[in-house]
C-alpha cells in the first residue's frame, strides 16, 4: 500500500523520519528555508571558525533524488484542511495519508529598548550574519547562560575572541550552584566572563546595560531558549499549549496528524535538541510501520561540548544531588539514582545512561 507521508519541516526530526520511512512510504518534505537540511548543532562550531559551511551540508539534493523523497524548499505551509487531509501551501494544495508537523521553534527573544541591535542563532542565516560581526568586532555578548550560549562561548574563547555570558538567574543551563561552578570555571580558564543574576535593561551606545552596571557590547547574541512554532497547528484547529501537544507515540488532538521536535510538547515537556528530535523520529516511525512504540519524555539524554570540557547530564536532576567523583554528580529520588551530571568522561557517561535507561 503507498502511504502518502508529508512532513513539514526539514531539520533532524524531519529529516531523520523522512530517511526511516522512504523505502516504504511515499515521503514529500515543505520546508519554507531555501537550502537543503544543514546540521544546527555544529552551528556554533561554524561561527567559531571550526566548520566550514560546506561540512554543515550532509545530504546533497541529489541523496533526496536518490531516496525518493519529493523536497519543496521554499515553501510555507498555510492550513491544514483535517478533514480532507490536504494541506495548503503558499505554491500547491497537497494531499496526504498522514501528516507530521516537524516545524521546529524559533529564538525566544528579550524585549528592551535597543532589542534590534541583538543576533540571535537558529538558522544558518542567523550564522552568518553572527560570525560576520563577530570577526569584525572580535568580541561577543551572550545573553543566557544556556547550552547554545555556553557552547558558542567555549568555541569562541578558545579561538582568541573576548566573550561574555549574561545570564538572569545565578545558574548557568538551571544546574545547581555546585554544577553552575564547575561550568564557570572551566569556561573562566579560556578567558569567558561571566555576570550571573543580571537582568538585563537596554542596549545603547554599544552598552549592554544591566540593573548591576554597564558592559562594552558591540555584539550582542540573544540566547534565551526557544519557542515552538506552533502557529499552523494551531490555525488548523490542533490542541496547543507551548508546543503542539502530542502522546508518547506522538499523536495530535486530529487523527492521522502527528508532531515531533522542538514543536511537539508532552505532560508540559519540550526536549529542545537536535538529539531528542531524532529519537522522536525513530519511535513515530516505528509506529507508522505498524511497530508499537513509546518515547519517554522524563528521561533526558544531552550531550554537550564547551570548548574542550564535555558534559552530559541524564535521567533526571531532583533536588537531592551528590559527587559520587570528581567527575560525577547522582541526584537521587527514594534513596535510588535517578539522574547524573557527568564531567570529561563521555564513556562514563554512556554507561550511566544505559544503567539509568534500563533501571526506569
Amino acid at each position: 500500500m503507498n502511504v502518502k507521508v508529508l512532513i513539514v519541516g526539514n531539520g533532524p526530526g524531519g529529516v531523520e523520519l523522512a530517511k526511516q520511512l522512504s523505502e516504504d512510504h511515499e515521503i514529500t518534505i515543505v520546508e519554507k528555508e531555501t537550502v537543503p537540511y544543514y546540521t544546527k548543532p555544529m552551528l556554533s562550531h561554524y561561527v567559531a571558525g571550526d566548520v566550514k559551511e560546506e561540512n554543515l551540508f550532509p545530504y546533497s539534493l541529489d541523496w533526496y533524488r536518490k531516496k525518493g523523497i519529493n523536497l519543496l524548499l521554499g515553501t510555507t505551509a498555510k492550513r491544514i484542511d483535517t478533514e480532507r487531509k490536504i494541506l495548503e501551501t503558499d505554491k500547491e494544495i497537497l494531499e496526504y495519508d498522514t501528516l507530521v508537523l516537524a516545524t521546529g521553534a524559533g529564538p525566544r527573544k528579550i524585549q528592551i529598548p535597543g532589542s534590534e541591535r541583538m543576533f540571535t542563532l537558529r538558522t544558518i542565516e542567523d550564522a552568518k550574519k553572527l560570525k560576520e560581526a563577530i570577526e569584525k568586532e572580535g568580541e561577543l555578548v551572550i545573553i543566557g547562560g544556556g547550552f547554545i550560549g555556553l557552547e558558542l562561548a567555549g568555541n569562541l574563547s578558545k579561538k582568541g575572541f573576548k566573550v561574555k555570558v549574561v545570564e538572569k538567574t545565578n545558574s548557568l543551563m538551571g544546574l545547581d550552584e555546585d554544577l553552575t561552578e564547575r561550568i564557570k570555571s572551566e569556561l573562566e580558564k579560556y578567558g569567558v566572563e561571566f555576570y550571573l543574576g543580571r537582568d538585563v535593561e537596554r542596549i545603547e551606545n554599544d552598552i549592554l546595560v544591566t540593573d548591576k552596571e554597564e558592559i562594552p557590547a558591540k555584539v550582542v547574541l540573544c540566547s534565551i531558549g526557544i519557542v515552538p512554532e506552533v502557529s499552523l497547528a494551531k490555525e488548523s484547529g490542533i490542541d496547543v499549549n507551548k508546543g503542539i501537544l502530542v502522546d508518547r507515540m506522538f499523536k495530535t488532538s486530529k487523527p492521522d496528524v502527528y508532531a515531533i521536535g522542538d514543536c511537539a510538547e508532552h505532560d508540559g515537556i519540550i526536549c529542545g535538541t537536535a538529539k531528542a528530535a531524532m529519537a522522536h523520529a525513530k519511535v513515530l516511525a516505528n509506529n507508522l510501520r505498524g511497530i508499537p512504540d513509546e518515547y519517554d519524555f522524563q528521561f533526558r539524554s544531552s550531550y554537550f561540548k564547551f570548548g574542550d570540557f564535555p558534559i552530559a547530564v541524564l535521567g533526571s536532576l531532583t533536588k537531592d544531588g551528590n559527587w559520587l567523583d570528581n567527575e560525577t554528580k547522582a541526584f537521587y529520588r527514594d534513596g535510588k539514582i535517578v539522574g547524573v551530571v557527568v564531567f570529561e568522561d563521555m564513556k562514563k557517561a554512556r554507561e550511566w545512561e544505559e544503567r539509568l535507561r534500563s533501571s526506569r
